[in-house]
C-alpha cells in the first residue's frame, strides 16, 4: 500500500491530490495543510518548501513503484508470468494512484535537475535489470535472442505510455486483461503465424 496514516504520508497524499487537480504552481502550502488536516507549520516541519515537497513526493512514489518491480522480477516464475505480473502491478499502480500519475505527467517541468538525474538513473537501472533478465531468458531457451536493450526499452515504454493513458482517462477495463493483452503482443508479436 502506498499510503500510511502518519502525518508525512497524509501531507504527501494531500499534495498529490491538489497538485493533480490545480497544478504545482497554483497550489499553496496552506491548501496542502488544510487538505491534510494539519497546520501549515506541520507541513514546514516535514518539508522546507513546496519544491522539496514535490521532490519527496516523487521519491516516495518512485521508490514504492520500483520496489514492487524488483520484488516481482526477482521472484519465482517464468519470464512471461513475470511480465504479466509487472504489467498488472504497473496498471494497478496507475489506476489506483491516478493523482500520482497525473503529477508525474503534468508537473514534470517543476522537477529539478538533481531529481531528474536521480529519476533517469533509477529508470536506467530498471532497464539494465530487465535487459539482463531478457538475456538470461534467451540463454535458458525461453525467448529468442534479440537486442535486449531495445526489448527492455520497448517493454518499459509501452507500460509507461498505457499507464499514463489510464491515469488521465476513465479506464473501465480489467488491469489483468490490459496486462495480458500487452504481454501477448510483446510475447507473440504482430506477425501472422
Amino acid at each position: 500500500m502506498l499510503w500510511s496514516t502518519d502525518k508525512r504520508s497524509q501531507i504527501l497524499q494531500a499534495a498529490f491530490k491538489l497538485f493533480a487537480q490545480k497544478g504545482f504552481f497554483h497550489t499553496t502550502v496552506e491548501e496542502v495543510a488544510q487538505e491534510a488536516g494539519v497546520g501549515k507549520g506541520t507541513v514546514y516541519g516535514y518539508f522546507a518548501s513546496k519544491q522539496e515537497m514535490l521532490h519527496q513526493m516523487l521519491c516516495f512514489a518512485t521508490d514504492y513503484y520500483f520496489d514492487k518491480f524488483y520484488e516481482v522480477m526477482e521472484g519465482n516464475g517464468g519470464l512471461r508470468e513475470k511480465l504479466e505480473t509487472i504489467a498488472r502491478e504497473h496498471f494497478r499502480f496507475f489506476n489506483r494512484h491516478k493523482d500520482v500519475a497525473r503529477v508525474i505527467l503534468f508537473e514534470h517541468r517543476h522537477i529539478t535537475d538533481d531529481l531528474g538525474d536521480w529519476l533517469i538513473q533509477k529508470e536506467q537501472r530498471r532497464i539494465n535489470f530487465l535487459e539482463e533478465t531478457l538475456r538470461q531468458a534467451a540463454e535458458a531457451g525461453e525467448i529468442r535472442p534479440v537486442d535486449y536493450q531495445v526489448a527492455a526499452r520497448m517493454i518499459t515504454g509501452s507500460l509507461w505510455n498505457v499507464g499514463m493513458e489510464l491515469a488521465i482517462s476513465s479506464f473501465q477495463g480489467s488491469e489483468r486483461q490490459m496486462a495480458g493483452g500487452i504481454v501477448d503482443v510483446i510475447w507473440s508479436g504482430l506477425k501472422k503465424e
